[in-house]
């Protein structure tokens, strides 16, 4: 990626109080100023401050470079800043304990970084009530699935219109490459459309997909799709609907993208003109990258970023497991001892905050995540196969061995998710090797995650050694089934210790749409521990009102201790309620780097470590369902 210079506007974001803590507050702090009205030639002093943010990094990177001896603190001033490209941040822009780096707000000022582009230029009216504008960068290969209208997400055009009674249409059959419907509702301009998506929740209703019309027949009712998602086949009762389409341009709030014309179409309220209005394409998929490398063993460190907002990041089609999202507004790869506060994050395609791979130490705390594309908080290991390592994102013996330990998510409030990517929630813990199993896990406490299309916390795969407390979730599982307010699936009995204390659980919808327009509910509990999930200890959770269970056990758990849990079908409330949620402090205090399982197992063998000897015979074993065969 490259580090060219930001566009940048004098319009005012939307409001946020910008605090931040500096670790070390008896160091006075070299400053670097950003403003809007600055230069890039600046020395990037209160008086003369540079305009972007990649000006300002460069002037960061001479002060590490000559050995730091105070923190380092990039000031932005008050404005919108538009992005042409990621902030990418290396090892070399780290800091350390004593003198961090930290990139946030003037004090008492807004400050805006945005992915997206807004869309200059007069629009004309056209016959039938829409309205069109020219959008030039379109020519150089820029596209976009999504708009924001005045600080809200538009509806692309699409069928059937959003707010329908039962706005669906069924599959009647299919296959992983298509969907069969009633003849009579297929349209054949949903096949000529050169970007038109079939966003369809497949055969085990738990996670959706994207992926590109590439065909219809209006005689058999046969709808293709291209090959970016075929994660599930599609079966009778599958829900889906078809957008990116100008002739379903049809009803107020709707637009279109017309790439060959370059222009965008748009249908406003009634009495409205869209040259008031303010509109808003994403760009960049992520708006700052922090990336060590994995195979040098190096990682970003002591880099923070606080009273910042953060919105307009793109969604992407193409990935490689249906419920891993790889994209976020902010990523730490590699990664320690770094933090995200007092942030507000809006308006973007993906994830607000990922950690990838060796990310250790790091705090995502007080900030608030509003409609996302996918959810909160994203830590991956290497592998993100359901069963084997067809999977992998990062290849690598040294990215097979690592994942997010050790990091902190605290006091954050994450509403009105999984807008784009349904597989999404509060916190998503995905798979981390099997060598880590006993390892440490990660500390996620008064927080309020509520209106979620999944899980409100979910961890998958080895994991273990987390502690789940205080927090306050709600209102979850919204557009599948199978999950849970806290689902764990650690699919291991070797799981470091989970300890899930003291949260408030409810309203677990577990909806599954159904071809009349009226919704059941199934699969939702208010905790799952799922798939041998083990040692885990589950005390004084109060949950009420959930589709299934309030708590769920299967699959072969061993060694948990559940009591003094509190559940009712109707309202109840923790005599601790004052204490869960973002203003809440108490704790049971567990260390959390001592929290892992300790034992004669041998677990993990490593060939410069262990030799076999004897004979050995083939053997082949295959999962259920046939999910994975390991020869």
């Amino acid at each position: 990626m490259c580090t060219c210079n930001a566009r940048v506007s004098v319009k005012v974001a939307y409001g946020l109080f910008a605090f931040v803590c500096l670790a070390y507050s008896s160091l006075y702090a070299a400053e670097i100023h950003v403003d809007v009205q600055g230069q890039d030639s600046n020395p990037g002093t209160k008086a003369k401050p540079v305009a972007t943010l990649h000006a300002a990094q460069r002037i960061a990177r001479q002060h590490i470079a000559n050995g730091l001896k105070q923190p380092v603190s990039i000031l932005i001033g008050e404005g919108s800043y538009y992005l042409n490209a990621p902030l990418k941040l290396t090892p070399e822009d780290s800091g350390t304990a004593k003198c961090p780096v930290t990139w946030r707000a003037a004090e008492g000022k807004n400050v805006l970084l945005s992915g997206g582009i807004p869309i200059a230029g007069t629009w004309k009216e056209e016959t039938g009530g829409g309205w069109s504008v020219a959008v030039p960068g379109v020519a150089k290969g820029w596209n976009f699935r999504q708009l924001f209208v005045d600080g809200s997400r538009a509806i692309r055009a699409r069928f059937p219109n959003a707010d329908e009674a039962n706005p669906f249409l069924y599959a009647t059959g299919g296959d992983l490459d298509h969907a069969m419907i009633d003849p009579v509702q297929v349209k054949a301009s949903w096949g000529t459309a050169p970007d038109a998506q079939i966003n369809i929740v497949p055969k085990w209703k738990y996670f959706n997909q994207w992926s590109t019309v590439s065909g219809v027949n209006t005689s058999s009712g046969r709808i293709d799709f291209d090959d970016s998602e075929r994660h599930g086949p599609i079966i009778p009762g599958n829900w889906f609907w078809i957008e990116g389409v100008m002739e379903e341009l049809d009803q107020p709030g709707e637009w279109y993208l017309n790439r060959s014309a370059r222009r965008l179409y748009y249908m406003p309220e009634s009495g409205k003109d869209p040259n008031d209005l303010d509109f808003i394409a994403p760009f960049l998929n992520q708006i700052v990258y922090a990336k060590g490398d994995v195979n040098a063993g190096t990682h970003v460190e002591y880099v923070n970023f606080a009273g910042l907002e953060f919105r307009h990041t793109t969604f992407t089609l193409g990935h490689i497991a249906p419920r891993v999202h790889t994209e976020a507004a902010i990523i730490f790869e590699n990664t320690c001892d770094s933090s995200v506060k007092n942030c507000h994050i809006e308006n973007i395609g993906g994830y607000a905050f990922w950690l990838h791979l060796d990310s250790k130490r790091n705090t995502f705390d007080q900030n608030t995540v509003l409609n996302s594309g996918g959810g909160g908080v994203l830590m991956t290991g290497s592998r993100l196969s359901y069963m084997d390592d067809s999977k992998v994102y990062t290849p690598g013996e040294a990215a097979a061995k690592v994942a997010p330990i050790l990091n902190r998510v605290t006091r954050n409030t994450v509403k009105h998710c999984g807008q784009i990517r349904y597989y999404g929630g509060g916190v998503h813990l995905d798979s981390r090797p099997f060598s880590m199993s006993m390892a440490p896990g990660n500390y996620i406490a008064h927080n309020h995650f509520n209106d979620l299309s999944r899980n409100g916390i979910f961890a998958f795969r080895n994991q273990g050694g987390h502690v789940i407390e205080y927090n306050h979730i709600h209102d979850t599982m919204q557009t599948t089934i199978d999950g849970a307010c806290v689902h764990f699936a650690t699919m291991n009995h070797l799981n470091a210790p989970n300890f899930i204390l003291n949260n408030w659980l409810y309203d677990v919808w577990g909806y599954q749409q159904m071809p009349n327009g009226n919704p059941v509910r199934r699969l939702g509990n208010g905790i799952f521990n799922d798939w041998a999930t083990s040692n885990t200890t589950v005390k004084e959770n109060y949950i009420y009102n959930t589709a299934t269970q309030p708590i769920f056990n299967i699959m072969g758990n061993w060694n948990l201790t559940i009591e003094g849990n509190h559940w009712q079908d109707t309202r109840i409330v923790p005599p601790f309620v004052d204490e869960v949620g973002p203003n809440g402090t108490a704790t049971h205090g567990i260390d959390l780097n001592k929290n892992r399982l300790t034992g004669s197992v041998v677990h993990y063998s490593d060939s410069d470590l262990v030799t076999f000897t004897g004979s050995w015979k083939p053997r082949t074993i295959v999962g259920a369902a046939k999910l994975f065969t390991f020869h």
